[in-house]
């Protein structure tokens, strides 16, 4: 009887320390919240709630190409960073832009431009360009980084980061791939280009990128006379 007594007693005492082994081992996943790999969970994850970078990313509203080619640049200005008006009709605004060269009552003459650039350029006929990085001055323009560029109903795409356009007063000549459209023919990719910003692998924007016989030919017809286009102030 007295065996049978301490056997129990043994028993009670092994029960004891297995359901306290087991309370520990519980307490301790609860705390550190780990994953079934081993890593820690974050509240939110524990919540049920995405991370911060994916909720943002799910927020972030489409960009509408049309909307962006239809925008003037007082539109402009209040949803960039920066912004500028150039000599002699260039109106830009974008993430950065440094201005090169100003007229000696302080007027900006020449100026680069990089990330979500805005560009609206003003010779008689209105022309509206969207791109990564610009070079900006006298009557040229050079823009890079899967550019548009928009007069009346036609938009002319660069189809890749390297796809170069040359603006000449309200001429064109484009080097690299690219077509004609529409603004609701754009490549369905384009948004997410735009939203990614300047390709950081390619060098910066030069004028050594357009070819020194670039000027003839151009792909939009000019509005004036190559005299009148002369004379536009350097």
């Amino acid at each position: 009887m007295a065996r049978l007594k301490k056997l129990h007693e043994v028993r009670c005492v092994a029960v004891a320390l297995v359901a306290g082994v087991f309370c520990l081992s519980l307490s301790a996943c609860t705390s550190t919240g780990k994953k079934a790999d081993g890593t820690a969970s974050s509240e939110k994850e524990k919540k049920g709630e995405a991370p911060p970078d994916a909720k943002k990313d799910a927020e972030s509203p489409p960009v509408d190409v049309g909307f962006l080619l239809s925008m003037t640049y007082d539109e402009a200005q209040k949803i960039s960073p920066a912004n500028a008006n150039v000599l002699p009709n260039y109106h830009v605004a974008a993430d950065v832009i440094n201005v090169t060269s100003k007229t000696s009552d302080g007027q900006p003459r020449r100026a680069t431009a990089k990330g979500h650039v805005f560009l609206q350029i003003d010779f008689g006929d209105q022309l509206i360009a969207l791109g990564q990085e610009a070079l900006i001055g006298g009557n040229e323009v050079i823009l890079r980084g899967k550019p548009l560029l928009k007069r009346g109903n036609t938009v002319v795409e660069g189809l890749e980061d390297t796809t170069v356009f040359f603006i000449m007063g309200t001429r064109l000549q484009v080097v690299g791939k690219h077509r004609i459209t529409t603004d609701k023919g754009v490549t369905p990719t384009w948004p997410s280009s735009w939203k990614d910003g300047p390709n950081p692998l390619l060098p910066a924007l030069s004028p050594n990128d357009i070819p020194k016989g670039m000027r003839a030919s151009p792909l939009l017809p000019s509005l004036q006379d190559d005299d009148d286009v002369s004379k536009i102030p350097r």
